[in-house]
């Protein structure tokens, strides 16, 4: 072995046992992701030079070749022989995060489904979890991380109307990035916040329709999107805090009428 080539086997085990385990995790192929690297340290060579770095054997380099090149991860040079580059990095990754992130979006719109139909099933079969006043039994969501989460994922599949009264700043920026991204898709977008936030972002708020949130009601957390509620109780810590989240049209129209209300809120000049 050249001492080139010693040099080129030491970074390629370094890569291998590195990065090429986090590629893995952003769904990158395996065998792809060998030659992937190997390209990146010894560009422009033939498939022979790859089975020798990597260990793939001949037989099969041929048909990952094939597949990384329509993943856009190798070019091909035509020559006698063929050789073999490595694309750059950055626009294969901006590739994968858009792969990455178009299956999250259809991930939340699936379990949104599942949500749907699973809790008509259970609510067909737990007829007696309903009230003598037809209120429908609500669920807990226990913990900041997991409420503003839950907000994330309510703003992200909203359709029609969003109204959110929000007692901080922390708040509004942990789900700032979905209501703007929900407003571009034409969601009707209404906000509450004290007055003194307010004055620090405006310049983040001009595409909503915006509401102060008076004195008296500036502990109030709770958001509305397309029908489901949720209405948050503040714990002695993150940990306490909860959230109850419900379809319950009363529960809602409760909601809707607190945001309306004068005494509570009112519009923005």
């Amino acid at each position: 072995m050249t001492k080139k080539n010693h040099i080129d086997m030491i970074s390629y085990s370094s890569l291998i046992e590195g990065v090429l385990p986090k590629m893995l995790e952003i769904e990158i192929p395996l065998n792809e992701g060998r030659v992937y690297l190997a390209l990146l340290l010894e560009p422009s060579i033939p498939a022979s030079r790859l089975c020798e770095i990597t260990g793939i054997p001949d037989s099969k380099i041929y048909s990952i070749l094939e597949s990384a090149t329509k993943l856009n991860m190798v070019e091909v040079q035509y020559g006698l022989p063929k050789t073999y580059r490595a694309t750059a990095p950055a626009p294969l990754i901006m590739e994968v995060k858009s792969a990455l992130k178009s299956k999250y979006e259809n991930g939340i719109k699936v379990s949104e489904s599942v949500e749907a139909q699973l809790q008509e099933v259970w609510a067909n079969v737990n007829k007696n979890a309903v009230n003598e006043n037809g209120l429908e039994i609500a669920y807990v969501v226990k913990g900041v991380v997991n409420i503003v989460s839950k907000m994330k994922e309510m703003i992200f599949v909203a359709r029609r109307d969003v109204m959110i009264i929000l007692p901080n700043l922390n708040l509004f920026a942990s789900v700032h990035e979905q209501l703007v991204e929900a407003k571009s898709r034409g969601v009707h977008i209404r906000i509450a916040m004290p007055q003194k936030d307010l004055t620090k972002i405006s310049s983040e708020t001009n595409a909503f329709d915006i509401s102060i949130l008076s004195q008296q009601c500036c502990d109030t957390w709770l958001l509305v999107a397309d029908g489901r509620l949720l209405t948050v109780s503040k714990g002695a810590s993150e940990h306490e805090t909860s959230a109850i989240l419900t379809k319950d049209r009363v529960l809602v129209q409760m909601s809707e009428a607190y945001f309306e209300n004068p005494s509570c809120c009112f519009r923005a000049l």
